[in-house]
Parts: C-alpha cells; sequence; structure tokens
C-alpha cells in the first residue's frame, strides 16, 4: 500500500507546478468514468467526445478531465490539447475500487493547487458525480452532473446517496429528465443535449445501398433480436431488402444464430465494431436508420443518422423530434408499418442538424459562470 501511495502522490506533471503569473481562464473539471486514450480512440463515448473538444477551443474555459475506469492504465496525458489524468481503474471492484477513488482525489488537488478549479463538471450520476459531490462541497466551489445513461433509473445505487440541492443536474433529453424525477421524485431543470459539428458530416456516398442499418453494442438493451424480426417480417414485400449491424457484444452469438435460423445471411449483416468516421461513411451509404433500443437517455446516434441524410426508426426513448424523416413508434408492431412505409416511399437523402454542438457549449458555459 505504502508502494501505491508513493506512486499515486508522484507529480502530475512537470511543467506545470508554478502559477503563471498571466490572467487564466476558468478551470473547468470534468470527472468521466472513460476518455479517449488517444486521438485515434474514436468509439470512446463519441458524444463526450465532441463536447470536450469544443468546450476547449472557447478561451474564456480551460479543460481537464480526469478518467477514472478507462484507459485502464494510470498515466497522465494530452488529448487534443487537453491534459488527461487516468486514474487506471479498469473496471475493478473492492479494495481496488477505493484505490481509484483516491487517484481521483489525489490528482484532483493537485490540479486544484496549481489553478484553482472553479467548476467540477460530472458526467453519469455514478462514482463521478459522488466524488465530485464530496468534493465540490469540501472545497465549496460549483458543481455540475450530467445524466448521460442509464444512470437516471431507479436500479442506480448511487442515486441515494447524493444531495440534490448542491449540485445543478443537466438531461440530455425530456425522456432522460422524465426518468430521473420518477427514480428520485427531484426535477433535472436543465435539458442540454450534446449536439453535432458541422464537419461531422461525411461526403455524400455514390448511392444508398443500405436499405435498413443499427449502430450500437450488441446488448440485450439494445434489442437487436427486434431488428432481425422487423427484417423478417418486411422480406416478403421487399425480397431484396438489405441490412446490417455495427457493433459488438455479448448478443452477437444469439443474433448469428437468430440471422441463421430465418435464413437471413443475405439480408441481416453483422458488420462489427467500426471507427466512428467508418460508422459516418456506412450512414452516408444507408436509407434507414432502425433504433430498436429500449432506453438511451439521449441516443446520440439519431442525431447522427438525421445529419447523415438516413430516416430514423425508434422507440420514443432518448432525444426525439417526430417527423417525417423521424418516426418516433410506440411498439415493433408500429415500428414495422413505419418502415415498410419508408421503404415505399423512397425519401431523398435530406441532411437534418438537430442540435449544433455550438448550443451545447453555449448552455455549459451559463452553468460555469
Amino acid at each position: 500500500m505504502a508502494k501505491i501511495f508513493h506512486n499515486i502522490m508522484k507529480p502530475v506533471d512537470q511543467a506545470g507546478d508554478k502559477l503563471s503569473q498571466t490572467t487564466r481562464p476558468k478551470n473547468i473539471l470534468f470527472m468521466v468514468p472513460g476518455f479517449p486514450a488517444d486521438a485515434q480512440d474514436s468509439t470512446c463515448i463519441p458524444a463526450l467526445q465532441q463536447y470536450a473538444y469544443h468546450a476547449s477551443r472557447r478561451p474564456e474555459v480551460k479543460i481537464t478531465v480526469v478518467a477514472f475506469q478507462y484507459p485502464f492504465t494510470q498515466g497522465h496525458y494530452d488529448w487534443q490539447g487537453i491534459p488527461v489524468y487516468a486514474c487506471g481503474g479498469a473496471g475493478r471492484g473492492g479494495w481496488r475500487r477505493l484505490r481509484t477513488w483516491l487517484r481521483a482525489v489525489v490528482y484532483f488537488l493537485r490540479i486544484h493547487r496549481r489553478e484553482k478549479v472553479s467548476t467540477i463538471h460530472s458526467f453519469w450520476l455514478s462514482e463521478c458525480a459522488l466524488l465530485g459531490q464530496l468534493l465540490a462541497g469540501l472545497l465549496r466551489i460549483r458543481h455540475v452532473a450530467s445524466i448521460m445513461g442509464q444512470d437516471a433509473q431507479a436500479g442506480n445505487r448511487y442515486l441515494k446517496w447524493f444531495r440534490w440541492r448542491r449540485m445543478t443536474i443537466t438531461a440530455p433529453s425530456e425522456f432522460a429528465a422524465k426518468t430521473f424525477r420518477e427514480s428520485t421524485g427531484q426535477a433535472a431543470p436543465q435539458i442540454i443535449p450534446i449536439g453535432l459539428a458541422e464537419d461531422d458530416r461525411p461526403e455524400a456516398a455514390a448511392q444508398r445501398d443500405i436499405d435498413i442499418l443499427g449502430v450500437g453494442a450488441l446488448t440485450a438493451l439494445k434489442n437487436y433480436r427486434l431488428f432481425i424480426e422487423l427484417v423478417e417480417r418486411l422480406r416478403p414485400e421487399f425480397p431484396e431488402l438489405r441490412g446490417a449491424i455495427i457493433g459488438e457484444g455479448p448478443e452477437r452469438a444469439a443474433l448469428e444464430a437468430q440471422i441463421a435460423g430465418k435464413g437471413l445471411q443475405g439480408h441481416v449483416r453483422l458488420a462489427g465494431q467500426l471507427s466512428r468516421p467508418e460508422v459516418l461513411a456506412q450512414m452516408a451509404r444507408s436509407r434507414i436508420l432502425l433504433h430498436p433500443s429500449s432506453y438511451e437517455s439521449q441516443g446520440y446516434v439519431l442525431m447522427e443518422a438525421l445529419y447523415c441524410g438516413m430516416a430514423v426508426v425508434c422507440l420514443p426513448v432518448g432525444y426525439t423530434v417526430p417527423s417525417e424523416r423521424m418516426r418516433v413508434c410506440r411498439d415493433a408492431a408500429e415500428m414495422g408499418r413505419e418502415l415498410a412505409d419508408l421503404l415505399r416511399q423512397h425519401l431523398p437523402p435530406q441532411s437534418l442538424l438537430l442540435k449544433p454542438i455550438a448550443e451545447t457549449v453555449n448552455a455549459f458555459q451559463e452553468l460555469y459562470r
């Protein structure tokens, strides 16, 4: 234990122990479960990457990141000009989890000593927000905590430990805010979805040769078994239907068996995990995003699909704006009807930017003041 403590007490960097005499921007500390390990790590929480990058380009703030679990190794590095301090938790539990928290505290205190942190911004109402609440309370600084996923649900064991009046809660959608209210009895007064950068849209493809696309982790929550069932229902009317699912996860073997059992090998392809630029390029080739997920706080992929010119069929979860191009359905039967309608219509591609990232940055900047 003495060796562990010695290691985490080493200087976090060699270049910045003395405060600059010049005026500094406000120092905003992000506390996150994971952050990209390098500039090529495009699949690690794309929405958070986008927000961190664009927020850091504003001269009035400086962003610093403390990442609890990922990257899996401890260390300090630079990501797109943002200092990142990785605790290297790697999802370990027990006393190792406490060691990760201790590392996060030590990193925070050193950063705060060098250049005063004005706001802690925690992402997910879990260990990051719990530690953020503790540090913000002890040092009397502002704490913003953002719902990002299933953390708004009643099953989140951390919810009972929060003192809601001591933090500003944000939700990425009305759906997430409603879930949070039902779980805690508390309101999330700030609805701030994370938007897209204008340069996220890929070049137009020569043709849209994928009829129905799915993008997401292959988990029970994302519900890609329903994706395959819907393709099976549509095949009699659309015998040349071409579908693909991008992603990896524990459901892959079951989905492969389902595809083979229904004889859909020529209609549904499991494409595996792709980088974000590759995903966007596939979206530029696709007509409809079918997103059967049973829960989303925001569903960043919905925004990405619309911006890439696709139509969207989904359940009423996450950040949705029902329209001709975004069909928000109550159940599987309605999803099937809406898919058939879109396949018959052949809507021309139309790029829709639901929320620019600049609006997200502006909204959070107001909370940092």
